[in-house]
């Protein structure tokens, strides 16, 4: 009797097997809402995150060593493109499709500093909601759940602000940036950047004012800040003064969030004790 009760065991969950395996082959791969192809790492980040794997996101480029972007790939056949406007999509040579879709009409800045979008905490919120929309159309009976993703990248976006807000906020900045800084700016109190005329100076290769303005800073107890997109004019003098911080470049393997944390930690390691700097 407990000979057959194993057998009859032993064949209800070879038959369970053999159901589940079934259903594995017939469906080996997940069920996508839509395919999205997007054109710079972080766009694809805000994407990614808002699509919560209900989409299959892919990046048309790459980190290149110097924090700029590489042209890696080009839109495939089906896939809903999204860019940040005309101008920079013409750069992947995307023409103007019912599959493309803007996320701005026009931009009041040049389309080789449109990165720094990207850290500003105030258009963060209105470029990831631009993307939702896009997924939500493509997904509609979903529009809920992207809502909901939507709201917790922006929470985490305000959440690691306000670290550096927690970090930085006795800290007096110096700010030779040409993107990053806008991330830096929108957690210290009063920081200071070069009039027009003196940056312009410094960029004709005036290093004796610029040697003057950066011992200044130092006398005053500034910490000057330097972003991946210094010109180099002004990057190499600022370097070897030991209160310039260079802010962390984009790179691959380092996620959005991460990114903007480890700029505030950047900072806070060469004015506090050493912290940790997270790369996930």
């Amino acid at each position: 009797m407990l000979s057959m009760s194993l057998r009859s065991f032993s064949l209800k969950v070879a038959c369970i097997s053999a159901v589940c395996i079934l259903c594995l082959c017939k469906n080996p791969f997940p069920s996508y809402a839509a395919d999205f192809a997007v054109t710079s790492p972080w766009l694809f980040e805000i994407t990614n995150f808002i699509s919560g794997g209900k989409s299959q996101v892919r990046c048309l480029s790459v980190w290149s060593s110097n924090g700029d972007v590489s042209v890696v790939s080009s839109p495939k056949g089906g896939e809903v493109v999204i860019a940040l406007n005309m101008e920079e999509a013409s750069l992947f040579k995307i023409n103007r499709n019912n599959k493309l879709h803007l996320l701005y009409q026009s931009l009041s800045i040049p389309v080789n500093q449109t990165r720094s979008l990207f850290y500003d905490p105030a258009v963060i919120p209105l470029t990831a909601q631009n993307v939702m929309k896009v997924i939500a159309k493509a997904d509609n009976k979903n529009y809920a759940y992207y809502q909901r993703r939507l709201a917790e990248l922006q929470a985490r976006i305000e959440s690691t602000n306000n670290v550096g807000k927690h970090l930085l906020k006795s800290v007096k900045i110096l700010d030779l940036t040409v993107s990053q800084g806008v991330w830096v700016r929108s957690a210290v109190n009063n920081p200071i950047s070069p009039p027009v005329e003196v940056w312009n100076k410094w960029l004709n290769g005036d290093s004796e004012a610029l040697k003057a303005a950066l011992d200044e800073a130092k006398k005053r107890g500034w910490t000057v800040i330097l972003d991946p997109w210094t010109p180099n004019v002004i990057r190499s003098v600022a370097l070897m003064y030991d209160h310039c911080v260079a802010l962390p470049s984009p790179k691959i393997g380092v996620g959005y969030f991460a990114h903007l944390h480890n700029i505030y930690l950047s900072i806070w390691n060469k004015i506090k004790a050493p912290v940790v700097i997270i790369e996930k």
